[in-house]
């Protein structure tokens, strides 16, 4: 009895570990399923909260399956851990490094994604299970969307749903819409009813995004689905994709029948036909965001300029002030910026996998009743990754998350011999189970010390906000301590060490070096040091010879976007008594910005041009004083004639006006300002004062 001991403990030990995957393999599935539903309907996963708290249960997960022996990684598993690794080589290199590491953070959520979904699935019922309750989730956010389209009473409104664009949430969809027709197309009666209703909610979810790169990605993968559906009756096949069609063009015209304005003139048809417009201001958009992109990559060809770094240096590379960007607006043309030809390659290696394991995944299932699924799946993900080649989806980590889930989905249907796989085999060696658990342990760490940054970061805004600087200081070096890596945690210290009484300006000037120092792309940084030179007490010749090397790199970093840093530039020439070149920058800075329609009700209208009212007024008070007053009435009028309810450009023009006893065109100047700002004050005292 005593030689069957050890036998009966390994027995033992081993039903106890079948048993813990049996349990895992439960559970793991639900703890997916609820990542996806709370990163869906949080702003498609931008709240920083909920993707620390994603971030933090995936790697626990994945965490848990590894020390289990339950962790198996697939090849688009091995794919995305290759991303996530070059993606944290590259953040040597990085310009700036945290929000490098929250893009590697990420990865390993996506990557953690699949390879905890392709080692929890047991059957193919589960899988369906699984991509039955993606379906619902978003369905769910569909029926958000019609419940805020209702709300808001304009029939002309793109959906967007929880996501806070309509183009992401169109990529969400683009995810499960085939999964739903290829089903349909397959099912049963009973069963494809189910199937097609949800398939016109999605549809119509689809076509009011109003999102003609969905549409052209749909398109696209069209002829792939007509290769991969296997035989079939054809005339049910096109008869029921047709009464899902009419179904939802029905919907559609219902819903888009209401009072409102649409779009683009046209409604559906007239945004569809403007795919062609090569002149339109989101084609052009996207030329110029490429191009950037691009003219990047050429620049940093090897290892980029760091993951999650476009946002900080597109300003640089940026040709028009229309055209703005946090994002490439392309995954391929973003990560050739960010990681070089490394991030291309490993990227490259992931779209390979994927495509491997969707054929490995068809010739699996080809006899079985998973088959439709699985070209649902693949189709899906096609238009997916077709779509983050022209539009943000990245942006929104609910969408990455979603397609890596039907990636694992994918990774279990291509097992070579599932129904022969036993769960008490172990995935991973004993040392790359401790790689795996240690590299986790470390990614939580970073997430949890980031998400406690974040708390006292922000709780030191509110406190700026009160008034209660010396609080807000305490706060802020706080924050500082958790994530030493921070910008724009040493940027707020800044500001709040200089509104300290007396002022803290030695240690605000060394914030903002080392802000400057971790963060070399961001012109933000030496225009607050400028400004704190400036304001020097007692400062002299020296600190502004100093502001103005900071102000001329910031202009280099930023030469669009900042009109304010060249009335800084300006006020620093004239205080060294250079009033040529303030004027010159005058001369050579104002007709970028004027004569390109920001005056009018835009994005840029609302942060850009108080900013270039201001640097107009700024230029025409120097023009006139040196005597230059035709060129000052000239910017002033560029002003009104894209805005003509500015009323400080028209009260300083109508002014100039009287002193020059052109009393007409002063009336005339106030009147046409009255006519869009009838209740301003000032215009209507400047008005009575006039003789």
């Amino acid at each position: 009895m005593s030689a069957m001991a050890p036998t009966m403990n390994r027995i033992s030990r081993a039903g106890r570990l079948i048993g813990a995957r049996v349990r895992l393999a439960s559970v793991a599935p639900l703890v997916v399923l609820l990542i996806l539903l709370k990163l869906s309907i949080s702003d498609g996963g931008r709240h920083p909260a909920t993707l620390s708290l994603a971030q933090t249960v995936v790697d626990l997960l994945v965490i848990v399956l590894a020390a289990a022996g339950a962790l198996q990684v697939p090849r688009p598993g091995l794919a995305a851990l290759a991303v996530a690794a070059v993606a944290a080589a590259s953040t040597v290199w990085s310009v700036q490094l945290e929000a490098s590491v929250q893009a590697v953070l990420r990865w390993f959520m996506y990557a953690g994604l699949l390879v905890a979904t392709a080692s929890t699935l047991r059957s193919p019922a589960a899988a369906r299970r699984l991509v039955d309750s993606a379906v619902v989730i978003a369905g769910w956010l569909c029926l958000i969307g019609l419940f805020v389209f209702w709300g808001a009473g304009d029939s002309g409104l793109r959906w967007s749903s929880t996501f806070y664009w309509p183009n992401p949430f169109a990529a969400f969809l683009l995810l499960v819409l085939p999964v739903e027709l290829i089903r349909c197309v397959y099912a049963a009666r009973r069963e494809a009813l189910a199937h097609g209703a949800l398939s016109v909610l999605l549809a119509g979810s689809l076509v009011l995004t109003y999102s003609r790169g969905a549409w052209v990605s749909l398109l696209i993968v069209a002829p792939l689905a007509a290769l991969t559906v296997r035989a079939a009756p054809w005339t049910r096949s096109v008869a029921r994709l047709a009464v899902i069609g009419l179904a939802t063009a029905a919907a559609v015209v219902v819903l888009t029948g209401g009072p409102g304005t649409p779009p683009v003139s046209g409604g559906v048809g007239g945004r569809a036909t403007s795919i062609s417009d090569a002149a339109g201001y989101s084609f052009v958009g996207h030329l110029n965001f490429w191009r950037a992109g691009l003219a990047i990559f050429v620049d940093h060809p090897l290892t980029g300029t760091g993951p999650g770094t476009f946002g900080s240096v597109h300003a640089a590379y940026q040709r028009d002030v229309r055209y703005y960007a946090r994002d490439a607006h392309s995954l391929y043309v973003q990560t050739a910026a960010e990681q070089g030809i490394m991030g291309l390659a490993s990227l490259a290696a992931l779209l390979g996998a994927l495509g491997t394991t969707w054929i490995s995944a068809l010739r699996a299932s080809r006899r079985t009743r998973a088959y439709p699924l699985v070209v649902g799946i693949g189709l899906g993900l096609t238009a997916f990754f077709v779509h983050s080649g022209l539009d943000m989806d990245w942006m929104f980590p609910a969408n990455p998350a979603m397609a890596m889930v039907m990636a694992g989905a994918l990774a279990w249907f291509a097992k070579d011999e599932t129904a022969g796989e036993t769960l008490d085999r172990p995935a991973l060696r004993p040392w790359q189970q401790c790689a795996v658990v240690g590299t986790l342990l470390l990614a939580m760490g970073a997430t949890q010390a980031a998400h406690l940054a974040d708390g006292m970061f922000a709780s030191a805004q509110e406190l700026a906000r009160a008034g209660r600087w010396p609080d807000a200081v305490d706060r802020y070096a706080q924050a500082a301590r958790w994530d030493p890596f921070s910008p724009r945690i040493l940027a707020g210290l800044a500001v709040a060490l200089r509104q300290l009484t007396p002022p803290h300006h030695v240690e605000a000037e060394a914030a903002l070096s080392r802000a400057m120092a971790l963060d070399r792309m961001n012109a933000s940084h030496p225009v607050r040091l400028a400004s704190l030179l400036m304001d020097r007490p007692g400062g002299g010749p020296a600190e502004l010879t100093e502001a103005e090397a900071l102000l001329r790199r910031a202009l280099r970093l930023d030469p669009w976007n900042r009109p304010d840093t060249y009335r800084m530039l300006a006020r620093v020439y004239v205080r060294q008594g250079r009033g040529e070149d303030a004027e010159g920058l005058y001369q050579q800075v104002v007709p970028q910005y004027l004569g390109k329609g920001l005056g009018r009700p835009t994005v840029l209208y609302s942060f850009l041009w108080p900013e270039i009212t201001g640097l107009v007024l700024d230029a025409a008070d120097l023009a006139i004083h040196r005597k230059q007053t035709i060129e000052a009435v000239m910017w002033m009028q560029a002003v009104l004639a894209e805005d003509p309810g500015a009323t400080a450009v028209a009260l300083r023009l109508s002014g100039f006006y009287v002193e020059m006893g052109r009393l007409a065109d002063a009336r005339a100047i106030l009147e046409s300002t009255a006519a869009w700002v009838p209740d301003d004050p000032d215009i209507v005292k400047a008005l009575r004062a006039l003789p």
